[in-house]
């Protein structure tokens, strides 16, 4: 203390100066220290009286100040007051243990005490929650956030701890261990072997000898590894092969690519065809007394002394509008689609109907059925006597072409290409040669010498062929789609010649050509029939336009008179309309069907009067 005390300060030698800064002077006044004073602790710990004394010592002593965090008031949480190291988490808690939460810190701030005990946060899953939850109202007891057991302990024993979604799962696995452990033992019953569950479960090996896996258990051998099936095995175990093969066959382009080829229709179609399927046993029944009669003529031979249309030459008959009805047709159990008078004479009639039956009348005699031919499983569409009226075609919704003999009803061929014929056209020429429209938007040609083989595609529509009609002398012929164009063809050339399309055309499900030849009508779906020329340049007529039935959404087919004077048509409320060709005015009208509309007409090669009409209540009638 003495050196401090002698140890001046610069403002007294200045103040000794009478000010004016420092100098030598001062400088030689001022005595060299000779050593450097230690460093003394002058402010040792104590404690601090008072609120903050308070303030400190809890904030210290609480958990969350040893780990160097305190209360925030703004944001609600804790701060961290410095950066505390490892040994300030590893050490020991002192003091009383807390009589809630043993493991966690006390939180800062205090704990909020309420009617039902001390509230703390703790963090838990919601789901846990829940689970917990439902297990206290279930069994009794429950686990809280430490992990401790609370309620009902014996139960919770009993029940070695499972919750309600534990027992439920172990639950459903031990019933599901039963049915299999039952299984086992009435499988191991049903071949004799009583012992084969005890022995599969029972003998698991040891690790030295097998390692991870069990060894393999032996077995008896099948009666099919054994070659001891029976004849009813055999029959059972190929049927299933075959099944299996089909499953498993390969890639097949035709039939993969029909949903493809159908998929805007495909929904209002009959099914598909597979590889497998198989058209429906051709049979066929005759009506009358006798095939032959005591001359040896056939059945279907025309009566003695008819003349056929060749005979009438140019000098074609009048024709005049029928007026009643003088004969009904019954033996259809459904609708009736197509109708068509045998050729040259008429003294026959065939009808096609949604029975899947094609029968055959008799038109001059009795009027009776002939006989039926039964070769479709669906509906049948479309039929057409050949040239000589030996032979006629039915194209069915069971997506097969079927040719038959018509006398002795015998099912000569059956075509198919696997989809919908909608029209079946004999070539006039050549009764070999025959095309079919189709749901695939094409017109195929099939030669019945060559069997179901295709011979010629004519694919350049957009939409499913309705009809194929040959013209200008069989030497072309017109089709027409649902895509509202009509196509013209050369025959046997798969490229059109010519291509109508105008927007205001509507599609046109039936054709007829004129007896003269020259020009051909069509269907069209806007309530009225149109006319084109029939050669060369095949130009609609405008002015010749045919109104007043309603046949929109029906395929309703016309006739011509045989002289050309008139056209028949049935409509969609069971009427048949006859106009003049010439002035295109309704000359007569009739209402041919009850129920439903009538879908088709003829007329007949030689009665100038008489005028057949189908309709899909079932029924044929004969007018005149």
């Amino acid at each position: 203390m003495n050196l401090v005390a002698g140890y001046g300060s610069s403002d007294d030698a200045n103040s000794s100066d009478g000010g004016g800064g420092s100098g030598p002077a001062s400088k030689a006044a001022r005595p060299k220290a000779t050593f450097r004073a230690p460093r003394v602790n002058a402010a040792p710990n104590v404690l601090v009286s008072g609120a903050m004394a308070q303030a400190t010592d809890s904030l210290m002593s609480s958990p969350l100040g040893r780990l160097g965090l305190k209360p925030s008031s703004k944001t609600g949480g804790q701060i961290m007051i410095h950066n505390p190291k490892a040994e300030h988490f590893l050490a020991p808690v002192q003091g009383p243990a807390h009589p809630h939460r043993r493991d966690l810190p006390v939180p800062a701030g205090g704990r909020a005490t309420g009617t039902g005990g001390v509230i703390e946060q703790a963090s838990l899953e919601e789901w846990s929650f829940h689970e917990q939850y439902h297990t206290f109202h279930q069994f009794g007891y429950a686990v809280d956030s430490r992990g401790d057991t609370v309620g009902n302990l014996s139960e919770h024993s009993k029940r070695q701890g499972d919750t309600v979604l534990s027992a439920e799962v172990g639950g459903l696995r031990r019933n599901k261990r039963k049915k299999q452990a039952g299984a086992g033992a009435a499988g191991a019953a049903a071949v004799g072997g009583e012992g084969k569950g005890e022995e599969r479960g029972g003998d698991l090996g040891d690790s030295d000898n097998d390692g991870v896996w069990a060894p393999e258990v032996p077995r008896e051998k099948t009666d099919f590894e054994a070659g001891t099936m029976t004849a009813e095995q055999t029959k059972f175990r190929e049927a299933w092969e075959a099944e299996q093969a089909k499953k498993h066959r390969e890639y097949n382009m035709e039939e993969d690519h029909d949903r493809r080829d159908e998929r805007k229709i495909s929904h209002l179609l009959p099914p598909r065809h597979n590889r497998d399927t198989e058209s429906k046993t051709a049979r066929s029944t005759f009506h009358g007394k006798a095939q032959h009669d005591y001359q040896g003529r056939s059945w279907m031979a025309p009566p003695a002394g008819a003349r056929s249309v060749e005979d009438e030459g140019e000098d074609v008959h009048k024709c005049f509008t029928p007026k009643k009805c003088i004969h009904r047709y019954t033996g259809h159990t459904k609708g009736v689609q197509a109708i068509s008078f045998f050729p040259g004479y008429g003294h026959l009639l065939l009808s096609a109907s949604m029975d899947g039956s094609v029968k055959i009348w008799d038109v001059n005699g009795g009027r009776g059925q002939r006989r039926t031919y039964q070769g479709h499983s669906a509906a049948v569409r479309d039929i057409q006597f050949s040239n000589d009226g030996k032979q006629f075609l039915s194209a069915g919704y069971d997506r097969f072409i079927r040719q038959w003999d018509t006398e002795t009803g015998q099912c000569i061929a059956t075509f198919t290409n696997r989809k919908m014929p909608y029209c079946a056209k004999y070539y006039p020429v050549d009764n070999n040669m025959f095309l079919c429209g189709c749901s695939d938007n094409r017109v195929v040609q099939y030669d019945a010498r060559n069997g179901s083989e295709i011979v010629q595609e004519y694919n350049h529509h957009l939409g499913p062929v309705n009809t194929v009609l040959f013209v200008d002398d069989n030497q072309r012929f017109v089709s027409t789609s649902d895509d509202k164009k009509v196509l013209i063809w050369e025959y046997n050339i798969p490229v059109p010649i010519k291509y109508i399309a105008e927007p205001d055309m509507h599609s046109m499900p039936a054709t007829t050509l004129h007896p003269t030849g020259g020009f051909f009508v069509g269907q069209s779906l806007d309530n009225k029939i149109v006319t084109w020329t029939a050669r060369d340049k095949f130009r609609q007529m405008k002015k010749k336009e045919f109104k007043g039935h309603v046949n929109a959404g029906y395929a309703c087919r016309m006739a011509f008179s045989p002289n050309g004077k008139f056209l028949a048509s049935g409509d969609g409320q069971g009427k048949m309309y006859i106009w003049d060709w010439g002035s295109t005015k309704v000359y007569r009208k009739l209402q041919c069907h009850d129920d439903g509309p009538c879908i088709d007409v003829a007329w007949h090669p030689l009665e100038p009067s008489w005028v057949a009409t189908a309709g899909w209540d079932g029924v044929i009638k004969l007018w005149d």
